[in-house]
């Protein structure tokens, strides 16, 4: 059992928002950060909008929720609105971190703590400039970003690009901009790849597709390219829900290939996702713009190859790492689909595809927020990052 020193708890605390347990990567990771910082000892809470949702499962019971109030409002209004009431939670309750989930609150919690001693830590999870973006456009969300990392104690980043682009000299430039691993690799995960076994000859190729059914995710374009490839026998399974599910469906029965694809619905049991993973050939990755992908680092680190779009320059080292073909371009159905036969062409060992995510796993990942967080708060005078270094090593 792991024990941190008395002095550890009483001298920080943190206060991670998360507007709602939805079935996103950002949700997950906050649920996740939240419960690992009430394991080392830290004095944490988790402040929510609402409280049930498809996630809600993996908080744990021991974690203090708070309800952040807010009028019945479309999700961006109701977080603009609910400003008045977490800054008085922030003054109330003056936690020495606020910690923002995601993009959306970002801004919020960095106004939200000004006036107080409480440090905004947000986290960018999703790219500063999408893939194809230019112009007035470009420069209006990169600098919108840039002045958010101005504003925050510290900026979280899952790329080397990101950390760049918010690092860049001028009035905008950010502060303790960090680049940190996203913890996404579970021991189930490790396990899975350890006991994987290669897919027998003339037995039908097995793909996967994993995320919300939206037009980020993008799922038409790798219909149409598998429909491409209907000279040999294959199987799709897509995992997610969302409102394009009847129009993909209404696709691959104009593909005509219906009996080919399967749609499972949103999966929240872990072991059951990544059974699906571990049986699958291919992860197919075909969005139009993400930040750091977890379900391309999920099948990675259970030994499953990926086929992925350019859709975020912070999987070009991952990808490389592990021997997978480069990122196609974002909507390019005919390079998806070559890119999926070279793939089933040049398989690699799953200990190299694992051994690519290896900094990714939750533990160790999730140490690296908690280092972070150390080196940010100062208590009774003593460095936290010396605090953090003795509480871990124990």
């Amino acid at each position: 059992m792991f024990h941190t020193p008395h002095w550890v708890t009483q001298n920080c605390s943190v206060a991670i928002y998360l507007y709602e347990p939805s079935d996103g990567g950002l949700d997950r990771v906050a649920i996740l950060l939240a419960n690992h910082l009430l394991k080392r000892g830290v004095d944490v809470e988790l402040w929510m909008t609402r409280t049930d949702g498809p996630v809600a499962g993996l908080i744990d019971p021991c974690l203090t929720v708070r309800r952040v109030p807010a009028p019945p409002l479309k999700r961006r209004l109701s977080m603009i609105a609910q400003f008045p009431a977490l800054a008085a939670m922030v003054r109330r309750h003056r936690p020495d971190i606020l910690y923002s989930a995601g993009n959306q609150s970002n801004m919020l919690c960095a106004l939200a703590v000004l006036g107080t001693a409480t440090q905004a830590v947000c986290r960018i999870s999703n790219p500063i400039v999408r893939p194809h973006q230019r112009g007035l456009s470009a420069w209006v969300r990169r600098s919108r970003f840039r002045a958010i990392a101005r504003t925050s104690a510290m900026t979280i980043v899952m790329g080397e690009a990101d950390r760049l682009t918010l690092a860049q000299a001028g009035p905008l430039k950010g502060r303790r901009v960090t680049l940190l691993p996203r913890p996404t690799v579970t021991p189930l995960l490790q396990r899975l790849r350890q006991d994987r076994e290669a897919t027998p000859d003339g037995t039908p190729r097995h793909f996967l597709m994993v995320g919300r059914l939206a037009e980020q995710k993008d799922q038409a374009m790798a219909l149409l390219a598998l429909a491409r490839l209907r000279h040999f026998d294959w199987r799709l399974k897509i995992v997610g829900q969302g409102p394009l599910r009847r129009d993909l469906e209404a696709l691959c029965e104009r593909l005509g290939i219906c009996g080919r694809v399967e749609f499972l619905g949103f999966v929240n049991d872990q072991a059951e996702l990544g059974g699906l993973m571990a049986g699958a050939d291919l992860l197919l990755q075909p969005s139009r713009w993400e930040g750091l992908v977890a379900t391309l680092i999920e099948a990675l680190g259970c030994g499953t190859g990926v086929v992925a779009t350019d859709s975020t320059p912070n999987i070009h080292a991952l990808l490389a790492a592990a021997g997978q073909h480069a990122p196609v371009p974002v909507g390019d159905a005919d390079a998806f689909a070559e890119a999926i036969l070279w793939a089933l062409e040049h398989p690699v060992p799953p200990a190299r595809l694992g051994d690519a995510v290896q900094e990714h796993c939750v533990e160790s990942a999730l140490d690296a927020y908690l280092r972070s967080f150390a080196r940010l708060v100062r208590s009774d005078g003593v460095p936290w990052s010396a605090v953090a270094q003795n509480s871990l090593t124990r």
